[in-house]
């Protein structure tokens, strides 16, 4: 694997990797876009060797999914979920993605809330195959029924507070 694609894969700050997936022209280095565009450290195919600044960064992705579904979580499922081994592994991700979300840690029962979101993992949207994800969690349909949703609850909200 190319030094310049190590680097990016590895670089602290940065977590959507849908442009260089889009961009890139060699089969293994799409596919490893792939995985961290769209994909959680349990869809890492056999054969794929990933440094551990990137295996981090893909329990950090993974992190980041999880959080998309879930208010709350224990340190439990999040061991599992990101195949992380310590609790405090768990707490230097969280306060590595702040600039993701906001969490509340509760190192005593072993829990976090997730009080705000402030970005997301990149969305599928069709724009090329899937090589390694077979089916990946935020697409564009899926962003356009949560809109929908909540437009409506929303409507209803609004009709109900005026009754």
């Amino acid at each position: 694997m190319r030094e310049e694609i190590i680097r990016v894969l590895e670089e602290p700050h940065k977590y959507h990797y849908k442009a260089e997936w889009l961009e890139s022209k060699d089969l293994y280095e799409r596919q490893l876009f792939e995985i961290f565009a769209f994909g959680n450290i349990k869809e890492v195919p056999e054969g794929v060797t990933l440094t551990s600044s990137m295996r981090s960064k893909l329990e950090k992705l993974t992190l980041i999914t999880l959080s998309e579904t879930h208010n709350e979580l224990t340190y439990e499922n999040i061991r599992q979920q990101c195949q992380i081994e310590d609790n405090s592994i768990i707490e230097n991700h969280l306060i590595q993605l702040q600039d993701i979300f906001k969490v509340q840690m509760d190192s005593v029962n072993l829990s976090i809330v997730f009080l705000k979101r402030l970005d997301c993992r990149d969305v599928y949207c069709n724009e090329r195959e899937l090589a390694v994800i077979e089916n990946p969690r935020v697409t564009k349909e899926y962003l356009v029924n949560n809109l929908r949703n909540w437009k409506t609850k929303l409507k209803q909200d609004i009709l109900d507070q005026s009754r």
